[in-house]
């Protein structure tokens, strides 16, 4: 070969790679937040996706909204034609899945989807939603059946609900089916805003609860902390829905591992940008559940943990 040709062909293979990032197709997905956008590059579901090749600025960009204003979140995310939307069951999700219909949902937390309104079928999802349920009343009622074991002669669990999420309808109806089965009174004590904590516990206080469960809606991961401290300064047990809780000093939590549907929404969201249709995608409900138990919390507050119970958890923080 001679020289000229060899220059030219080490040149064009040289453009090669280039080319091929050129022409790499530019996937979009929306994210839904709850409470602010922290930045990107620090979610794990970024962090995720780019573990399977999904490099921000190479073939994925993200558009992020928050659910502090629903309505121009949605437009946003419309403007944005995202490929897909992410987030867990917010007012904002079910907002947007009922205002949009032709963007495909992975939802990493949700009810019954069946119950909330989101699909006729939890196998087969008849609308533009899919994605990981957190809760049943077979759940709720082991978790009943965890207080009542910690707290002997438990009669009252204040349950902490958000009015506003669309899952507080069918969470309250697990609550109050599971507790009735228990021969325990479920309190509703509503949590709006991080104002309505302080006025949350005074009517605790006065109903005379024994314990406090939150309902494992995504705003409630938010407050996480100070619902925890104010629990302490009451020497009040709370039972969590999500295990890693205990870190922070709930007193038990049994749920699924907050882990698990991560992996499982990133596999979705990686099906469905490879050509999967939501149809057949169905909705998941947990595979794993897990006992956690914090014994420095219930130390603290003077609860005795039964050594049966102790056996059975996952998780202890010592």
């Amino acid at each position: 070969m001679r020289r000229r040709e060899f220059i030219a062909a080490a040149g064009a293979a040289a453009l090669w790679p280039l080319a091929a990032r050129a022409q790499q197709h530019q996937y979009k997905v929306g994210l839904m937040m709850i409470g602010g956008i922290p930045p990107i590059r620090d979610l794990e579901i970024v962090k995720e996706l780019a573990k399977r090749g999904y490099v921000e600025g190479r073939n994925i960009t993200y558009v992020a909204v928050s659910d502090d204003n629903v309505d121009q979140a949605i437009r946003t995310l419309v403007a944005a034609k995202p490929d897909i939307v992410v987030g867990a069951g917010s007012a904002l999700a079910y907002a947007f899945a009922a205002a949009v219909h032709d963007i495909p949902i992975v939802l990493t937390a949700t009810a019954d989807p069946v119950a909330t309104g989101l699909s006729a079928s939890m196998s087969r999802p008849t609308g533009n939603s899919t994605g990981f349920t957190i809760s049943s009343t077979s759940i709720v009622a082991k978790r009943l059946e965890i207080l009542r074991e910690l707290v002997p002669g438990l009669r009252k669990v204040g349950r902490l609900w958000v009015p506003a999420s669309p899952m507080g309808g069918e969470l309250g109806r697990q609550a109050q089916t599971a507790g009735r089965s228990l021969g325990i009174e479920i309190v509703s004590i509503p949590l709006k805003t991080s104002a309505d904590i302080e006025p949350a516990f005074a009517a605790a206080d006065k109903e005379h609860v024994g314990a406090l469960m939150p309902d494992p809606d995504p705003l409630h991961v938010q407050f996480a902390a100070v619902i925890t401290d104010e629990c302490l300064i009451r020497d009040m047990p709370l039972m969590d829905a999500w295990p890693s809780q205990i870190q922070n000093g709930a007193l038990a939590a049994y749920g699924p591992p907050s882990v698990e549907n991560l992996s499982g929404a990133v596999s979705y969201v990686d099906r469905i940008l490879k050509g999967a249709k939501v149809a057949d995608l169905p909705f998941v409900e947990p595979a794993e559940l897990k006992l956690a138990i914090n014994l420095k919390t219930a130390r603290s507050i003077g609860v005795t943990v039964p050594a049966n119970l102790l056996a059975l958890a996952d998780d202890v923080v010592e």
